[in-house]
């Protein structure tokens, strides 16, 4: 009897297919071999270590490269800042030619004075009637006491400014005390309907006068004859000083003698350049002569104060 058609493939299929079995028995064994025959890693291999970074070396500021010592402004930087006075005074929703400014002395006063803010229409006159403007400008100031936590209201003023001619302007004031304390001046200017136009301000710290000068030295040994000594005169007060001059002096037998500098040598000392304010510093090189002997040293500098007060500072070093 003749073999069916399925009966002829069937042989076929079954040993191909065990012979898929058995490549695939053999592939899975072969794997098996291989990882138990792999050597063992440890966690750690597995994930290595991650390197930490490397902290960047921190390298010392120049020597008096701050033009400030003494930060008398640091407690308002604690503070919410208030909207300045734009650049130049225009104001965005003011005719052209018509600016704002602060009036009297800003940031660190000594003692009391008077502040406020001053509208001016800077526009060329002409015949034509000025633009109504129908504003309402306020001015208020307020005290801080404590470390800038509690506040006073010190006054508030108003204007009704229906207009301001060309070539006018028109303001308020305010004088401020004595005592040292942090005041806030502010301005808002308002429409007849009462929106809110513009608000402006700034912060005026009072304080008490101080002459408290210092100076320091770049090196204080094994200065090399020749070279530049570096100092920076430091006021650490609030009273303004204007550094006038160096010079040297030499230890001999008990007794400091002025260091004498030949005319062929020059310049002797760096020019300087401003008047100190309140908490400022001023850098200043001074030749050391290339004859000075081996020994100690004495640096004066010598400064004026705004009200003409003389200021002497000292600091001494080693010649090698």
């Amino acid at each position: 009897m003749p073999k069916s058609r399925r009966a002829d493939i069937l042989p076929l299929m079954i040993r191909r297919r065990r012979g898929t079995t058995r490549v695939a028995g053999v592939a899975l064994a072969t794997a098996a071999l291989l990882v138990a025959g792999a050597p063992a890693t440890s966690s750690a291999a597995k994930h290595p270590k991650s390197r930490q970074p490397k902290r960047a070396a921190t390298t010392a500021a120049p020597f008096c490269s701050s033009p400030v010592v003494d930060n008398y402004w640091a407690p308002i930087e604690r503070m919410r800042p208030i909207p300045a006075v734009p650049e130049g005074g225009a104001l965005p929703f003011a005719p052209a030619g018509m600016t704002l400014a602060a009036t009297g002395p800003q940031r660190v006063l000594l003692g009391g004075s008077t502040i406020g803010f001053r509208l001016t229409n800077g526009a060329p006159a002409t015949a034509a009637k000025p633009r109504r403007l129908n504003w309402t400008v306020l001015e208020r100031l307020i005290r801080f006491t404590g470390k800038g936590q509690n506040l006073h209201q010190e006054g508030l003023k108003r204007i009704d400014l229906k207009q301001l001619p060309a070539g006018k302007h028109r303001g308020l004031t305010f004088p401020i005390p004595d005592g040292p304390a942090i005041y806030s001046l502010e301005v808002t200017i308002q429409n007849r309907r009462g929106r809110l136009l513009g608000r402006y301000g700034e912060y005026i710290r009072v304080v008490e006068r101080k002459v408290d000068a210092g100076l320091s030295l770049a090196a204080y040994d094994k200065v090399v004859p020749g070279s530049y000594l570096e100092s920076c005169f430091e006021n650490h007060g609030t009273a303004a000083v204007t550094p006038t001059g160096t010079n040297l002096e030499h230890l001999e037998g008990g007794a400091w003698r002025p260091v004498v500098v030949g005319p062929q040598y020059s310049p002797v000392q760096s020019p300087i350049q401003r008047t100190l304010g309140p908490g400022e510093a001023e850098r200043i090189a001074t030749l050391v002569p290339p004859n000075a002997r081996p020994g100690l040293y004495k640096l004066n500098a010598t400064g004026t104060t705004d009200l003409g007060e003389p200021v002497t500072l000292s600091a001494e070093f080693g010649v090698l």
